[in-house]
């Protein structure tokens, strides 16, 4: 048995990437702000989310970053042609896709300290949540996504019915 060792870092990088900005956003939505919120002043709290966005910016970036270069490579390279022809497979993929890039908006918004973005984090909550179900629902597809069975070979037949 031989194992392709970048195609295996790609997906463990996809993965890992995932965990990180996922975890990282359920965490501040669910644990930190309401923490915050009840032992901190309106000043203390301010600078405390403004410390904590610029740190955690970082973090997005980079993700966002590993996210494409792993998820191009994955689809392209290793899952676009064992399901060429699948068009069920790829309609999912650019669903996925799509909502992945409004994921990424999002978190970008929400951690930018820039005015044009200053409406969205005066709301995080509601869009912390949305970018939350958002990524919730890119995992669930890519899950279904990973059961759909590779396309047959071109010239090999399945036979259906024994006779």
């Amino acid at each position: 048995m031989s194992i392709e060792l970048l195609p295996l870092v790609m997906r463990w990088t996809h993965i890992l990437s995932a965990i990180v900005a996922l975890g990282g956003v359920i965490f501040i939505r669910f644990v930190m702000m309401p923490s915050a919120q009840q032992v901190l002043d309106d000043e203390t709290h301010a600078k405390l989310r403004t410390t904590i966005t610029r740190r955690w910016m970082k973090f997005v970036h980079t993700c966002i970053l590993l996210f494409l270069v792993s998820g191009f490579y994955n689809y392209l390279v290793v899952q676009r042609p064992i399901h060429d022809g699948q068009a069920i497979y790829h309609a999912l993929f650019g669903i996925k896709f799509l909502l992945a890039l409004v994921v990424f908006a999002l978190a970008v918004a929400l951690t930018s300290l820039k005015p044009w973005s200053e409406k969205l984090r005066a709301n995080a909550k509601f869009w912390l949540m949305l970018l939350i179900a958002l990524a919730v629902i890119v995992v669930g597809i890519s899950g279904f996504m990973k059961f759909i069975p590779p396309a047959p070979l071109p010239g090999i037949q399945v036979a259906t019915e024994l006779q």
